[in-house]
C-alpha cells in the first residue's frame, strides 16, 4: 500500500506554499480557471490523477460541475442530487471515499473514464452553515485507499473552492439584482411619464369643459352634453391611471406608505374636486416592500371607484396599525351601489382587490348602501403566513423553567398553523444538541432574568448562520431589548407579547428580517428614566444592530428599510451619542 501524502511533512509543506499561492490566484482568477488551477494542485498532492468542483443548490435538489480534470469535461453538467460521488456527501454532509469508484450510486463518470477509475473520496464545501458545493478526486492507482487523513488535506484547497463559489455566487446573484433593478427603476420612469402627460391632458380637457359649462348658461342641452362629456373624460382618466397601475409593480423605496397615501388622495382631489383625508391609528411598524405595494394598489383600486362610480362629496382613508395586522379602511359618502350576480365583472375591481388580500394573507371587506356611500376595509398580516406558501416552520423552544417552555409552545401553536415545534430544551447543551439533531428554522428564547436570557443567546449565536432566534425578553425595557440583540437575537418581543406578536417574530426571524418590540419599549415609556442621546426609537434599533458589528447592508435587510435610510440613521446614532466611529459605540456597550 502506498504512503498518505498527509503523512510526508516534505508535501504537507508544499501544501502550505500552494495554500498562499491559491490565496494570490483567487483575487486574479475566474471560477473555472481558478477551479482548475485548485484541482491541478489538489491531485498532485494527494499523488491521483482526476478531480472534479461541483457547486450544489440544495433547494433545487440538483449539482452543477464548474471545472474537472484527468477525465471526460462535464463542465457545465446539471445532475440530480440523488445521484454521484457529489449527492452522497451532500446526504451524509462529511467527507466520503470508496475503495472502488464501482461502488458510488448513480455515478455520471463516462464508461471509458469509469473503467480506469479506482479509490475516490469527496469532501463538502461548507459556507454559512449549508453545502454550496463538493470537491471530489478521483484514483486510478491499485494501491491507493483514501482516508480521514486524506479528507484533512484536501480541506486545505477545499476552503479556497468555497471562497471561490461563494464569491462567484454573490457576484452573479449582484449582477443578476442589479439588472432587475435597472430593467424596474427604466419601466417605472416610463411609466410615471406616460401616466403624467396623460393625466395633465385629460385634467385639461376636464377644466376645459368646466370652463364651458359655466358659460353655458340656460342652455340646459349644451349643459348636459357638457356634462355628458366631462363624465366621459373623468372615466377615461380613472381607467388609464388603472391600467397604468397594473404595469407600475414597485413601491419607491424611500416613500412611507402614508406618503404614498396622500400622493393617490391628491390625484382624487384633483379629478374630483372632493374633500379627502388620511388618518392614521397606532404606532406604526416598517413593512416590507411587497406588502407596501399590494396595499397601496388595493387603495388604488378603491379610489379610482369613488372617482369613477362614487358621486362622492368627500372621500378618508385609514390606516391602522395592529398587533399582528394593518388594516386598510376607504369610506366614501357617495350613491353606493347593490352588489349583483355579476359584480365581480362589473368594473368595480371587488375581485381584483379582494385577490391581492389574500395573495398577502389577508381578508377584504365591501359595505355599500345605495345612497349612503361605501366602505371598503381590508386586513394584511404584517408577515405573510407560511401555510399560503404551502412550507412548514420547525421550531424550537429553549429556556429553563417548565412553565414557559409550555407557554411558548402552546402560544406559538395556536397563533401560527404553519409552526410545528420539533423539540423543547432545558439550556445551551440540550439546545445544541437539539439543532444538530432537528436542525430547526428558528429558536425561541425565554428567560426570567435578562442575564440569563444574554447568556443563552450567546451560546445559540455560535450556532448555524441561517438558525433565526427569538428573544422573549423578560422587561418590557429598551435595555434588555439592546442586550438581547447585541447577545445574538435575531428578533425580540416582551414577555406581554400575545400569540400572533409572537408568530410574527417567529416568521420573520425564518427569513433573516428583524421585529422588535413596538415604540413605547424604545422611547422609555415602560422604564424609569429617559436616554439622554435622544435617539428616536428607529435609531435605538439600528444602534443596537450597529453595537453587534452588522454592517449597513444587513442592518437594512433585517429592519427591512433601505441602505440610505440605515445610513441616516447610522450619522445621527454617531452624532448624539458622540461617538467617532462604529467600533467606540460598540465600546460603549
Amino acid at each position: 500500500m502506498s504512503v498518505s501524502p498527509a503523512d510526508d511533512p516534505v508535501l504537507l509543506a508544499r501544501a502550505t506554499a500552494l495554500n498562499e499561492l491559491a490565496e494570490d490566484l483567487a483575487g486574479e482568477l475566474l471560477l473555472r480557471p481558478l477551479l482548475e488551477r485548485l484541482l491541478v494542485r489538489c491531485t498532485e498532492l494527494m499523488g491521483s490523477e482526476a478531480g472534479s468542483i461541483s457547486s450544489v443548490d440544495e433547494a433545487a435538489g440538483t449539482y452543477r460541475k464548474e471545472a474537472d480534470i484527468g477525465i471526460r469535461c462535464q463542465s457545465g453538467q446539471v445532475f440530480p442530487l440523488a445521484e454521484g460521488m457529489t449527492g452522497e456527501v451532500v446526504r451524509r454532509r462529511e467527507p466520503v471515499w470508496f475503495d472502488r469508484y464501482e461502488q458510488v450510486v448513480g455515478g455520471h463518470i463516462s464508461a471509458d473514464d469509469r473503467s480506469t477509475l479506482r479509490g475516490v473520496i469527496g469532501v463538502p464545501l461548507e459556507w454559512r452553515g449549508r453545502i454550496i458545493g463538493v470537491c471530489v478526486v478521483f484514483s486510478r492507482d491499485e494501491r491507493r485507499v483514501f482516508g480521514p487523513a486524506d479528507a484533512d488535506l484536501i480541506r486545505i484547497f477545499a476552503r479556497h473552492a468555497t471562497v471561490a463559489l461563494a464569491n462567484a455566487m454573490m457576484h452573479e446573484a449582484a449582477e443578476e439584482r442589479a439588472r432587475a433593478e435597472a430593467t424596474t427603476a427604466e419601466r417605472d420612469r416610463l411609466v410615471d411619464d406616460v401616466q403624467e402627460l396623460l393625466e395633465l391632458g385629460l385634467i385639461q380637457i376636464v377644466t376645459g369643459l368646466d370652463d364651458v359649462q359655466a358659460q353655458a348658461g340656460a342652455d340646459d342641452r349644451l349643459v348636459r352634453r357638457v356634462q355628458q362629456v366631462r363624465a366621459a373624460a373623468v372615466e377615461s382618466v380613472a381607467s388609464v391611471r388603472r391600467t397604468i397601475q397594473g404595469l407600475s409593480v414597485s413601491v419607491p423605496d424611500e416613500r412611507s406608505l402614508e406618503d404614498i397615501l396622500r400622493s393617490e388622495l391628491g390625484w382624487v382631489e384633483r379629478i374630483r374636486s372632493l374633500s379627502a383625508r388620511l388618518v392614521v391609528a397606532g404606532p406604526p411598524v416598517p413593512l416590507d416592500p411587497p406588502l407596501v405595494q399590494e396595499v397601496v394598489l388595493v387603495a388604488q383600486e378603491a379610489l379610482a371607484n369613488v372617482v369613477k362610480h362614487a358621486s362622492a362629496r368627500s372621500v378618508r382613508v385609514g390606516v391602522v396599525y395592529e398587533s399582528a395586522s394593518l388594516s386598510l379602511l376607504i369610506q366614501d359618502d357617495g350613491q353606493g351601489f347593490r352588489a349583483g350576480p355579476d359584480e365581480g365583472t362589473s368594473g368595480l375591481g371587488h375581485q381584483r382587490m379582494l385577490q391581492r388580500a389574500q395573495r398577502m394573507g389577508g381578508s377584504l371587506e365591501i359595505d355599500s348602501v345605495v345612497g349612503w356611500g361605501t366602505r371598503v376595509r381590508a386586513r394584511f398580516p404584517y408577515q405573510r403566513p407560511l401555510q399560503a406558501i404551502g412550507r412548514r416552520l420547525s421550531v424550537l423552544v429553549v429556556s429553563p423553567q417548565p412553565v414557559i417552555v409550555a407557554g411558548l409552545s402552546r402560544l406559538l401553536s395556536w397563533s401560527e398553523p404553519a409552526a410545528v415545534i420539533v423539540a423543547e430544551a432545558a439550556g445551551a447543551a440540550d439546545a445544541a444538541e437539539a439543532i444538530s439533531v432537528h436542525r430547526p428554522d428558528v429558536v425561541v428564547v425565554g428567560c426570567g432574568r435578562i442575564e440569563e436570557l444574554a447568556d443563552l443567546l450567546r451560546s445559540l449565536s455560535r450556532g448555524p448562520a441561517d438558525l433565526g432566534i427569538v428573544a422573549v425578553c423578560p422587561d418590557p425595557d429598551s435595555r434588555a431589548v439592546a442586550k438581547a440583540l447585541q447577545a445574538g437575537a435575531t428578533c425580540c418581543v416582551t414577555a406581554a407579547a400575545d400569540g400572533p406578536t409572537l408568530a410574527n417574530a417567529v416568521v420573520a426571524a425564518s427569513r433573516g428580517q428583524t421585529v422588535l418590540p413596538s415604540a413605547e419599549v424604545w422611547e422609555g415609556r415602560l422604564i424609569n428614566g429617559t436616554d439622554p442621546s435622544g435617539l428616536t426609537s428607529r435609531e435605538r434599533e439600528v444602534r443596537a444592530l450597529l453595537e453587534r458589528g452588522l454592517p449597513d447592508k444587513v442592518i437594512a435587510q433585517r429592519l427591512v428599510i433601505s441602505v440610505k435610510t440605515v445610513e441616516k440613521h447610522v450619522g445621527a446614532v454617531l452624532r448624539k451619542t458622540g461617538a467617532r466611529s462604529r467600533t467606540e459605540l460598540a465600546a460603549r456597550r
